[in-house]
């Protein structure tokens, strides 16, 4: 039976609520990917500690806002901690989920004009975007979250000042607020920055003497500030933080680590944007497909160049920081593609609904694969015999990196009893310890192994010598 990928509303809608269901089949197959741990122990110690504001680490509190952990709990609350690690995936699915809403509704709002199914379209080139598709549309990291909400809130402050509907703007303060919630305060600068465009391209400035912007505006901003007056601990700085992350893709590197990323990075953006970006590009390069500049098209350019560029000129940024543009990513394409010809447009649909189908196979079988079945990987074998070989000893943790705390984070939630794993600072005589390295004053080696690139040890602390740390 042959399949009619003419563009039609019934294509579309079948294939981005496929796209949307599969976003789910990796979530109960992998084990804990990268810093999904990190992030499994800092929603569970939350919990624990029956603290919703103050994000925690191996017993350490960190000045990172809290939002995303608040519907982990919730959740984990509803299918049991046990599967904690299918909960921080199930967020950043929802965050995919409403971003491609987003993407539809605004779409609709940009080109129905030229396209009766334009939402659809849009919703669609954004839940088979490579980067979205394959990777941090589901993995359990904060980054889906954030980037819905810049998105949303980008989206909702071109309604409002296009339309100069004070309505939109304060639903826009709002979402980016709660963005900053979610991560830090680099999304005010992104929505700054987009605002700016937007009120250039559209040519509002009047709007800005207006009092219901001008005072509201000033209350969003003032959110970091109270924030860090009334909710972050005494001594610590969101904003501290965020600085330090940014000044670390800049210091330290070489003219040439510069000029790689500025050659390398526009073409990772491009090729992270696949399948469609990739066929665009490659109708313009090598088939002449003339495509046609508009205000829309010219509006969705620049946002992202202005949102891309802050990375670019960088030498350590990485494409996660890129998660919040491919909502704009998304609308762009499908801007371009709406210019296409009936066999072009077919053609373009055709690679999405190969990208469904794609996913399958590569969340069952291709990805688990690499990261978990390969020999040496196995995360949960090693966390059930620290287990077994610990009894109920007090047990305790100098291994900060992905393995480690992938160990820590199953045996909490498997030993809920017990209070959760901490970091082990010497003042226990008498302990197992989890560690990083090879340190043979933590006491007598119980057992090494071999985990994912890495080396996991397990002491036996029975001395009185001190041994000190603090958590990275």
């Amino acid at each position: 039976m042959s399949v009619n990928f003419s563009p039609s509303l019934r294509l579309y809608q079948t294939l981005t609520l496929l796209a949307a269901a599969f976003m789910l089949l990796p979530l109960p197959v992998m084990q804990f990917v990268g810093e999904e741990g990190l992030m499994a122990i800092k929603s569970y110690e939350m919990f624990v500690r029956h603290d919703w504001l103050h994000p925690s680490i191996l017993g350490y509190v960190w000045p990172h806002s809290p939002l995303w952990h608040w519907p982990v709990i919730i959740i984990s609350k509803i299918i049991g901690w046990e599967h904690v690690d299918i909960a921080v995936r199930l967020v950043s699915v929802m965050a995919t989920w409403l971003s491609a809403l987003c993407a539809g509704l605004m779409g609709r709002w940009l080109f129905s004009r030229s396209h009766a199914y334009a939402g659809w379209l849009s919703a669609l080139v954004y839940l088979t975007l490579g980067e979205v598709a394959f990777w941090y549309g589901w993995l359990g990291y904060v980054d889906a979250t954030f980037g819905m909400f810049i998105f949303a809130a980008i989206a909702a402050l071109w309604r409002a000042v296009a339309d100069e509907h004070a309505g939109w703007f304060i639903a826009s303060l709002l979402l980016i607020s709660l963005a900053f919630m979610t991560k830090n305060i680099t999304a005010y600068a992104l929505f700054g920055a987009a605002g700016l465009v937007l009120i250039w391209r559209l040519q509002r400035w009047h709007l800005l003497k207006k009092p219901v912007f001008l005072i509201t505006g000033l209350l969003a901003l003032s959110v970091p500030v109270l924030w860090q007056h009334f909710i972050v601990p005494a001594g610590e700085s969101t904003a501290t933080t965020t600085i330090n992350d940014v000044l670390r893709n800049y210091a330290g590197y070489g003219v040439m680590a510069f000029i790689g990323h500025w050659l390398s990075f526009p073409l990772v953006f491009l090729f992270r944007a696949l399948p469609v970006s990739l066929f665009l590009a490659w109708l313009w390069l090598r088939r002449n497909q003339q495509f046609l500049t508009s205000d829309t098209i010219t509006t969705l350019s620049l946002l992202l160049l202005i949102s891309f560029l802050p990375f670019w000129i960088s030498a350590g940024a990485t494409p996660r920081y890129l998660v919040p543009l491919y909502g704009l990513v998304a609308l762009l394409l499908t801007g371009l593609l709406l210019q296409l010809n009936p066999q072009r447009l077919r053609q373009a649909v055709m690679l999405m609904a190969l990208i469904v189908v794609i996913k399958v196979p590569y969340s069952l079988g291709i990805l688990p694969y690499i990261k978990d079945w390969m020999p040496e990987r196995d995360v949960k074998a090693v966390a059930a015999e620290v287990i077994q070989l610990t009894d109920d000893a007090p047990l305790f943790t100098q291994n900060d990196v992905a393995t480690g705390l992938a160990i820590a984070a199953y045996i909490d939630v498997w030993r809920q009893d017990r209070p959760p794993i901490t970091w082990y600072t010497g003042n226990n005589p008498n302990a197992y310890i989890i560690a990083e390295v090879e340190t043979p004053s933590l006491g007598r080696l119980v057992k090494m192994w071999p985990l994912r690139g890495d080396h996991v040890y397990l002491y036996r602390h029975t001395g009185k010598q001190s041994v000190t740390g603090a958590a990275q």
